[in-house]
């Protein structure tokens, strides 16, 4: 004797499929929400830590509390051949800001670093920290170090590009002001908050 089974209908299967899409739909975005916030929160980290590093040596060196950088190498060619650290009583092309500067970037290189190696979250193909790049040009997440002049302390440097003849390792001595600020988005430089980039002074 045959027994009859009841399977689902149609128009079941069709309501269940419709939940299953609604609820992956909903479960997607809240899934981009919260990644993009762990990247702006990494970020943002990183930004702050990059900023207590530059303070403590500069702290060190101005204050003559050390006049050789435990941490910092100054800048030669490339980062891999960098292995003098900087020195703060030389005036020269190798120990001077902009070498001081790129010496940071190097610290903090993916490749070649000799620290702590800062990936952007937004993209881990390349390193968070870079060196004095125009502010147009500025990936999202990147923290750039950046020579400046005294116009650029007087307004902020809220979004203006790196000036001319400023600019230049090449031309800059053993002194000088610099900044170092954070791209919440592709282009620009954080101006407010968390995000507002901080300038020093190497004396």
């Amino acid at each position: 004797m045959k027994t009859l089974q009841k399977g689902f209908s149609l128009v079941e299967l069709l309501v269940v499929v419709a939940i299953i899409g609604v609820l992956a739909g909903v479960g997607i975005v809240g899934y981009q929400g919260y990644t993009d916030s762990a990247k702006e929160r990494v970020s943002i980290a990183n930004f702050n830590s990059v900023k207590r590093f530059v303070e403590t040596e500069l702290t060190l060196l101005n204050n003559n509390i050390q006049t050789t950088s435990a941490a910092i190498n100054a800048f030669s060619t490339n980062c891999a051949g960098t292995t003098t650290s900087f020195d703060n009583t030389l005036n020269n092309t190798a120990n001077n800001l902009g070498a001081f500067l790129q010496g940071i970037d190097c610290y903090f290189e993916i490749a070649n670093g000799y620290g702590s190696a800062f990936k952007n979250p937004y993209d881990a193909q390349e390193a968070q920290v870079v060196y004095n790049v125009a502010a147009a040009s500025l990936t999202k997440g990147s923290i750039n170090i950046a020579l400046i002049s005294s116009a650029d302390i007087t307004n902020g440097r809220a979004g203006t590009a790196p000036v001319a003849g400023q600019d230049d390792a090449a031309t800059v001595t053993s002194s000088g002001s610099f900044i170092v600020s954070y791209a919440p988005t592709a282009g620009s430089e954080g101006t407010a908050g968390e995000q507002k980039g901080k300038v020093f002074t190497l004396e």
